[in-house]
């Protein structure tokens, strides 16, 4: 043992020289980023799990916008509510920021509470005045929307 020991004394030592260079940036990753291992949205999260956005809710929302559209999308990121609508050539800005405030029966107390809300309207044939942004802060009742162009 002594012979392998004496034979292979520098590898030993890069290998101890290694670990420990190994185990100090573990040490100093941990003091100098200890948020690291959290996730990323954070605590804003907190508290998601009781005010659920079912599918069967985003479908109702889909089924309460079809007049006037020819397509709507709903999906979820974080703690928005994104609506995204293609309109069909007929529909108006008026009538297209109405489709929001529809949107907003749809969504409990509790929900619009808790979720921001964005509706974007494209209306491709009437490429003046569309898109329309319109946004619901949870804190407000009420969408606010770009100015009409």
């Amino acid at each position: 043992m002594k012979k392998f020991i004496d034979k292979h004394m520098s590898l030993i030592v890069a290998i101890g020289i290694a670990l420990l260079v190994f185990i100090a940036f573990m040490v100093l990753k941990g003091i100098f980023f200890p948020e690291e291992a959290k996730a990323i949205y954070g605590t804003r999260l907190e508290g998601r799990d009781k005010v659920k956005i079912t599918e069967e809710k985003m479908a109702t929302v889909k089924s309460t916008l079809n007049e006037g559209t020819a397509n709507v999308n709903v999906r979820i990121a974080g703690r928005i509510i994104y609506i995204d609508v293609e309109a069909d050539a007929s529909l108006t800005p008026v009538a297209a920021k109405e489709l929001g405030n529809k949107a907003l029966t749809v969504f409990s107390d509790s929900e619009k509470a808790y979720y921001d809300i964005q509706v974007i309207v494209v209306n491709e044939a009437n490429p003046n005045q569309f898109p329309i942004i319109g946004y619901k802060h949870h804190t407000k009742t009420a969408f606010v929307w770009t100015k009409d162009r």
